[in-house]
Parts: C-alpha cells; structure tokens; sequence
C-alpha cells in the first residue's frame, strides 16, 4: 500500500469517529453499527473505502481479528431485497473519442502537466488503476502491475503481466511509467490538476473526463476486439468476469489507432473466475459482425496453459 494511501486512510478513520461516533468508545460492534447506520448517506464506492480505511486503521492499533469483521460488515443499501436506496452516483464520463484524447495529451503537454500527461497515457495505453501506476514495473517485453483493488474480504486483485504487439506503443508507455515515477505528487493532487485542466480545455462541458473514464475506454475497446473474457479480465486487473460487465462495449470502442495490451505468454490466469455459464452478448456480437471467429480476432486468444 501507497504511503499516501495510508495518510489517506488514517485520515478517513479521523473523521469517522469524530463526526460519526462523537463520545463513543470504539469497539468491534460501535464501528460497525456506525458505519451501517450512515450507509445511505454514502455512494456504495465511497462506503468501500471508509470500510477500508476502518479496517486498516484497527489493524493499526493491533486488532487484526476486528479489522476483518469490519471489511466484511456488508453495505445494507445494496443487499438484496433492501429498502434503502443507495446513494445516486454522479454522473461520469465512461468513454472518449480518440480526438478528444489526443487533444488533452497536446494540452498537457502544452502547459507542462507532465505527471498528468504520463498518468493519463498510462491509463490511455494500459487500463490501469490510479493507484496502481506508481507500483508498474517495465521489464524487457511488457509490464508487470501490481494489482490493488481489494474486495470486500481484503483480497487484492491478481497481479497481471500485460505485453504491447507494437513496439511504439511499449516504449510510449515504458516512458511514461518512468516519468510518472519521478513524480513526487501524490495521485490525488494529480486528479486535481487533470479535473482543472479539463474545465480549462472544454470550459462549456458539464462534466469533464477522469482517468477512470480513459479505463472505461480501454474496456469498451476490449470487448469490441472479440476478446475472451477471462483474458479482459485479467487485463484489467479483476478476479471475476462479472466485473467487466460494467464497462461499455463496441458502440462506445474507438477505432484505436494504436495496438491493445495483450497478457503475457506466461500469464496466470488461474485466479479469474468465470461467473457465467456461457459466455456474455457483447464477446461474440463484434466478430459476427465481422463474419470470423472469435478466437482469431486477438492475438490475445491463442491457446495458453492456465
């Protein structure tokens, strides 16, 4: 975990008990039934990081036995059958046109944003995670990244190694990687200078792109390639097919001037579980379109050992 993330997190858990438990004296089932009873007024994204951060900071103390009770301490907004309402999500951008892409990297470039420049290229180019770009590694023919996304028991997503079929586009991203590591801003303060950045190039949008919105394109223009799921998946660093439900699909892909990131030849796929039966509507309607097979829409799809 991040040093920054750790603050972050101490941070959370400061402000949790001082405006939400004022008196009380902590303990297992007091953190637990406060966060339960403030659920509804957080969006279920938020209410997973204050349980992390909970957890994280009772771990601390030296309570490791409470700390897995509060991560397992379900959100009653989204249990099935619940009759609270979640909190809405705000609305985000999920998918960006390459023009608009290349014409934030010219901007940053422009203005001298660097760290913003090589976050967004790495999300551009890898999918990856915010949190996760400080922890990229180059080796001679990829990428190995460090997953970071953790479920609600505390287990981390599968590391993942990630190749480019085109040599420009190793070698953009391998620098990018090393100009984001030479940055000493935190990814929070990152985020900022790219939400600011945003509003000034498209003044008159409501709502300006994030780094999440350039991995939402990276998971519409996976589907649309005819990728096996379980390879998307592990792509995008989850431990379920299911979770790349939520990204768009080939009506939302760009026509990509640039290769896809493929898993490596060696890559452990053993982790992904595959949560449906047969395989999504998405995975196999772009290759009919087409009139091929699946399989040979992505180099990504040749026969590995798992």
């Amino acid at each position: 975990m991040l040093k920054s993330t750790e603050e972050r997190y101490r941070k959370l858990a400061r402000n949790f008990y001082k405006t939400r438990m004022p008196g009380t004296q902590l303990s297992t089932s007091a953190i637990c039934k406060a966060l339960t009873g403030c659920a509804a007024d957080y969006r279920p994204g938020y209410f997973r990081v204050l349980k992390n951060a909970l957890s994280f900071d009772v771990r601390e103390r030296g309570y490791p036995e409470a700390a897995k009770r509060i991560l397992l301490t379900p959100n009653p907004t989204t249990l099935p059958g619940s009759t609270i309402p979640p909190k809405e999500k705000l609305h985000a951008v999920k998918a960006l046109s390459e023009d608009d892409i290349a014409a934030l990297l010219h901007h940053l470039g422009k203005t001298r944003h660097y760290d913003v420049f090589a976050a967004v290229t790495l999300a551009w180019l890898l999918g990856v995670r915010p949190c996760e770009m400080h922890s990229i590694q180059v080796m001679r023919e990829g990428f190995h990244i460090i997953g970071a996304k953790k479920d609600d028991q505390g287990i981390r997503g599968a590391d993942r190694d990630i190749t480019f079929p085109n040599q420009t586009d190793f070698e953009l991203a391998a620098k990018a990687v090393d100009l984001y590591r030479h940055s000493h801003r935190s990814a929070a303060a990152i985020r900022d200078t790219l939400r600011e950045q945003c509003r000034q190039l498209w003044p008159r949008r409501k709502v300006q792109p994030t780094l999440r919105s350039l991995r939402h394109q990276m998971g519409s223009n996976l589907k649309a390639s005819g990728i096996d799921p379980r390879l998307m998946a592990y792509i995008m660093g989850h431990r379920s097919t299911r979770s790349i439900e939520r990204y768009g699909d080939r009506r939302t892909a760009t026509k990509r001037n640039f290769s896809l990131p493929e898993a490596a030849s060696n890559a452990d796929l053993s982790k992904v579980r595959i949560s449906r039966k047969s395989k999504p509507v998405w995975y196999s309607a772009e290759p009919a379109a087409k009139g091929v097979s699946p399989k040979n829409t992505h180099q990504q799809t040749k026969p590995r050992t798992v």
